[in-house]
């Protein structure tokens, strides 16, 4: 499963775009701040990582998310 299907899975309910780099907060309906932990906690469970707080925080666009995981992956 890639970013984009987490996603879809994570806001059924909102229209993704193909194109997903852009991608942040607040551009979804359903992106508000329960939305964007909702998808850190998907992504989390499909990569089996775990991200610090401080990461989390960070993480409210695709391409932050995107980096987060492949610092995270780096370290396994």
């Amino acid at each position: 499963m890639n970013l984009r299907e987490i996603l879809i899975d994570t806001f059924n309910n909102s229209s993704i775009p193909e194109d997903i780099t852009d991608l942040k907060m607040g551009d979804l309906d359903e992106w508000d701040s329960l939305g964007n932990f909702n998808l850190i906690m998907a992504v989390e469970q499909m990569y089996q990582i775990q991200f610090d707080i401080d990461c989390i925080e960070k993480m409210t666009s695709v391409s932050e998310i995107k980096k987060e995981i492949d610092n995270a992956l780096s370290k396994q």
